[in-house]
């Protein structure tokens, strides 16, 4: 295994400073490199938040970096060590985030910026295509978990899956959470709560009930085409979805192959969540928190560096 250097790096994007992680391979040259994208959420650079700790984008950087592949990894504005404001950032802040972070690795010394590719997780994957709408020298993107349904879509089906367990749910836990859900309303009651108030404002915040809601970043993603997006580029992709992948449908890494102009390779792992984590027992969404100790997926840990360098060796002359 080769040795991982580490080192802190900052990057300026309009008011907030960026708050991120530089890993370099052992050697000396220029390194393909790699730029992670978060999901939704209020996510650091490893893709944590408080009571969720993913840890995916670290451990992907450790594979890259034994593959001699560099790689850097941010927290998301507001969050982490990086300065900003999370609940008022809507989805374009984190697109112009992600084009700061890939123009400031473009120039740093030992990375090739022929060979600087994006990967990004469920709504990373999204923000990495329009990234490259923006910097057609994206050499590749890497998608876990993507999706090319509109949002509205996503969140319906999300719901309808969270009420289908709900009424599954045994014992006594089942019956308070189902008592409770007839006096705040199902998750599809909620939702369409939220998604009003979203509509009938442009505030950047909106609070329903004791809770604050990002209203400015579920309004511009609710506007978003990703099919539109996804047939504009030309970029080399590496599609990875997860049979059990209850937040983005599996089958949309074909859908997007279809649709982009670009060469494609899709993988569908069997059993794999969206949390990356291979689970045998039957899909669920409230039950996917015992499954953050286990590993992340095997065949997504070793293909990814392998694609890279073998994305990069055809762009070498």
């Amino acid at each position: 295994m080769n040795s991982v250097h580490e080192q802190e790096l900052k990057i300026q994007s309009a008011e907030a400073e960026l708050a991120g992680t530089l890993c370099f391979p052992d050697g000396e040259g220029e390194f393909p490199a790699v730029l992670m994208v978060h999901g939704s959420g209020p996510l650091d650079r490893d893709e944590n938040m408080k009571g969720q700790q993913l840890n995916i984008f670290n451990h992907i950087a450790c594979e890259l970096a034994d593959f001699g592949i560099a790689s850097f990894r941010y927290d998301k504005r507001g969050c982490g060590s990086s300065s900003g404001d999370f609940m008022s950032a809507g989805h374009s802040e984190l697109i112009e985030d992600a084009v700061r972070c890939f123009d400031t690795l473009s120039g740093i010394e030992n990375i090739s910026a022929k060979q600087l590719y994006i990967l990004g997780h469920s709504e990373g994957c999204i923000i990495g295509a329009q990234v490259t709408q923006l910097r057609p020298s994206v050499a590749g993107l890497i998608q876990l978990c993507p999706f090319i349904e509109k949002l509205d879509s996503v969140l319906v089906r999300q719901a309808a899956q969270l009420e289908k367990e709900i009424e599954a749910m045994p014992g006594i836990n089942g019956l308070l959470t189902r008592a409770l859900m007839k006096i705040i309303g199902s998750p599809s009651a909620s939702q369409q709560r939220l998604l009003r108030k979203v509509r009938e404002t442009d505030s950047p915040v909106v609070r329903i009930g004791l809770s604050r809601q990002t209203a400015k970043w579920l309004r511009e993603i609710l506007q978003l085409d990703p099919e539109s997006i996804y047939a504009s580029i030309d970029t080399p992709m590496l599609l990875i979805g997860g049979e059990k992948d209850l937040q983005c449908n599996p089958q949309d890494v074909y859908r997007i192959a279809e649709v982009t102009q670009g060469q494609t390779e899709t993988l569908l792992v069997d059993d794999m969540t969206h949390l990356l984590r291979i689970d045998e027992k039957p899909a669920t969404i409230l039950g996917s928190a015992r499954l953050l100790k286990e590993p992340i997926a095997s065949a997504v840990l070793e293909r990814i560096p392998q694609w890279v360098l073998e994305e990069s060796s055809a762009l070498t002359p």
